[in-house]
């Protein structure tokens, strides 16, 4: 446990300090003052003074910031000041503020690009809807979640992470009839219709690339809550770059294939959750820093390739996050600046630090809410 929480702090800390960089570069490009550079949210632990700017280290590690000179500031004299953040024009303020969601983004672009270099530019991809991805090849199978004991899948060699690519009734050296699963629907179709009889099932392993033909004969009358076959599915897309413009943009569109299906997914949760009265759907899918300490944890026994996978992953997570428009938030101060735009005229400061202040009042609530659902939804891989 101990190795999991220095992990989820300094991959934590890293994707913190890659946003707030972003912030701070294009700041002191930009001509504006940058009077502190935070990792953590105060109380200030430790802090020194390089040039102008105080960097310092806080006590409330899930954060960071970067304090502009004149921001949020009343005072007219912040307006008249060239180093002030106010005296900016609204396209450099607005530079400013989404430089932490473009640095975050060209993190997890850097990174896949480096894994999908190295596995033939081909990526597995797991969904919990019917969905296809903008670029790159696709192609849909049914995934093995789980094998029950003793059932006829343990028995032939049926594993957690093995692609069901086809199925059929004849011998398995033999192509003639043979279906290629879409879906875990499909799938399950082809099992019901021939409980009793042979089947043979061609499957890949996720991690061991391994192929195996197999038969086995679907139980007629499974065990309360198994399947015939005893198996726990869902489904999976193969994602495949194949031609040289997508091989050499792999890490972008790699990284707008997961940050659409992120999006599009997010909505679909939302859907699912007022057409069943629940919040239960969205908040299983939703977890703040006690559920990534978790899949931290479980990321760390798949080596390092999948860690690097987290990586990009939740730093396409903070993009996401950041850029919703909601006060307090980097997608929040863009919509002031966009009204800004349209009206030709700024809001006043008072009632944007009024509404910032709200904003971040319902973010702190709501990551207690979440932190308390993952300790509980979590709790048997954390302790």
């Amino acid at each position: 446990m101990f190795l999991s929480v220095i992990a989820f702090i300094l991959i934590l800390g890293f994707l913190v300090l890659s946003h707030e960089f972003g912030h701070f570069i294009v700041a002191k490009k930009s001509g504006v003052k940058v009077e502190e550079f935070g990792i953590g949210y105060p109380p200030k632990i430790f802090g020194v003074k390089k040039g102008e700017t105080v960097y310092s280290i806080n006590a409330i590690p899930f954060g960071g910031f970067v304090r502009l000179y004149g921001e949020g500031e009343e005072d007219g004299k912040y307006l008249k000041d060239s180093r002030s953040f106010n005296a900016k024009s609204a396209i450099n303020r607005a530079l400013i503020i989404s430089a932490g969601v473009v640095m975050n983004f060209l993190v997890a672009v850097v990174i896949f690009y480096s894994l999908l270099s190295f596995s033939g530019f081909t990526s597995q991809q797991y969904l919990i809807f019917d969905y296809h991805f903008p670029f790159g090849e696709q192609q849909n199978f049914p995934l093995i979640l789980f094998v029950a004991k003793n059932s006829p899948a343990e028995k032939i060699g049926i594993n957690p992470k093995d692609i069901v690519l086809s199925g059929a009734l004849n011998s398995e050296s033999q192509e003639v009839g043979r279906i290629e699963f879409k879906n875990t629907e499909q799938f399950i179709k082809f099992v019901n219709s021939n409980k009793g009889k042979e089947i043979f099932l061609r499957v890949k392993n996720l991690k061991a690339e391994e192929v195996k033909e197999l038969s086995v004969v679907p139980r007629a009358s499974p065990p309360e809550g198994e399947g015939s076959l005893g198996v726990g599915l869902g489904d999976i897309a193969e994602i495949k770059y194949g031609t040289v413009l997508e091989k050499t943009t792999v890490g972008f569109l790699h990284s707008l294939n997961l940050a659409h299906y992120s999006v599009v997914a997010l909505g679909h949760l939302i859907k699912t959750s007022f057409k069943e009265a629940s919040i239960e759907p969205l908040s299983s899918s939703v977890v703040g820093p006690v559920g990534i300490l978790a899949i931290t944890k479980l990321t760390l026994k798949e080596g390092a390739i999948a860690v690097l996978n987290l990586i990009a992953l939740i730093s396409l997570a903070l993009v996401i996050m950041n850029i919703l428009p909601f006060p307090a938030l980097d997608g929040g101060q863009l919509i002031f600046i966009a009204i800004e735009g349209i009206i030709k005229k700024r809001i006043p400061l008072n009632i944007e630090r009024k509404i910032n202040l709200v904003g971040f009042a319902i973010l702190i609530l709501l990551l207690v809410v979440v932190t308390y659902k993952d300790i509980i939804q979590f709790k048997g891989i954390l302790f």
